[in-house]
């Protein structure tokens, strides 16, 4: 039977005092204090927890660990995370775009409503169920014109209803579109691959979905274990990587982000900024993230992609 938890609330002198007495170093009482009162102990755990010794109960700091690299971890992965979501917003607003567009011209307005278009029919039935709540929680103008001018008996237009659809719901939807539809491949082509790499895209997309949900609720991403793994692939872009050494880690989201921002934002410099916030952090930290020491060295970090 599993223990019950029971550890009681800790006013935030009472959280600095235990961190002293686990060996902190490098803060002052009141400044730890008054940052605990504005970040909670919890969450600081996760960019603690890599200087601690967690073998044993107590978990002491290891010796040489100065507050000033929890601190530097912390305001890193703020960044980086806001770097990472400004990046995945480009691609998602360009794959809902795309998945409109292509399908809509070719079957019509109403095209996610067909099952026939789709692989699995119990997914499109439970991933048009969540488009159609999305729908209805949305609070856009568009979607209150055309509920009140239009007949609600029919569903809304493709590129009216999936503006309102969570990444989640887009990178699903164009996953079950049966893989032999020429709008589909059309789509997989506007990223650059061709027609056989349709489940590397679907991947990617699904991969990209999980992060951006983490950015969105401000969660730890640099040193993070990724769950949802992305697809290698086969038939890479022009400029692409060696290998990924762990795909469930950050770099592997960094390469798939850089190659798919060449297609849909060639103005967005992210290689740049990308290149700017990585010399703030220790390379010692690198293998945290996935990186390989040499990652600038790779084809697709070495200027701008031509297309």
């Amino acid at each position: 039977m599993k223990p019950k938890y029971d550890k009681p609330a800790l006013t935030p002198g009472e959280q600095a005092e235990l961190l002293f007495s686990r060996g902190l170093k490098g803060i002052e009482t009141d400044e730890l204090i008054k940052t605990l009162s504005f970040v909670s102990y919890y969450r600081l755990r996760g960019y603690m927890y890599p200087y601690q010794d967690n073998s044993i109960p107590s978990t002491p700091f290891l010796n040489g660990t100065s507050w000033e690299y929890i601190k530097n971890d912390y305001l890193f992965d703020q960044q980086f995370r806001h770097l990472i979501f400004s990046a995945v917003e480009n691609i998602e607003i360009a794959m809902r775009t795309q998945l409109t567009l292509q399908m809509s011209l070719t079957y019509g307005s109403r095209w996610y409503t067909d099952k026939k278009l789709f692989v699995k029919e119990n997914l499109w039935a439970k991933d048009r169920e969540n488009l159609q709540k999305e729908w209805q929680r949305s609070k856009e103008v568009f979607t209150g014109h055309y509920n009140s001018c239009y007949d609600t008996t029919y569903d809304p237009p493709s590129w009216m209803i999936f503006e309102t659809a969570s990444f989640g719901t887009l990178s699903k939807y164009f996953e079950n579109i049966d893989y032999t539809l020429p709008a589909r491949n059309r789509i997989t082509g506007f990223w650059g691959f061709p027609e056989k790499s349709g489940i590397v895209v679907s991947s990617w997309f699904r991969h990209l979905s999980f992060v951006r949900n983490i950015c969105a609720h401000y969660g730890r991403l640099f040193s993070r274990e990724l769950i949802v793994t992305p697809v290698f692939p086969k038939y890479p872009p022009e400029k692409w990587v060696s290998k990924w050494y762990n795909p469930n880690r950050v770099y592997t989201t960094v390469c798939i982000l850089t190659c798919l921002l060449d297609y849909c934002a060639p103005d967005y410099d992210f290689r740049t900024m990308l290149s700017g916030l990585m010399h703030t952090i220790r390379s010692e930290q690198l293998p945290a993230m996935g990186f390989p020491e040499n990652w600038q060295q790779e084809p697709l970090f070495k200027g701008e992609h031509t297309i």
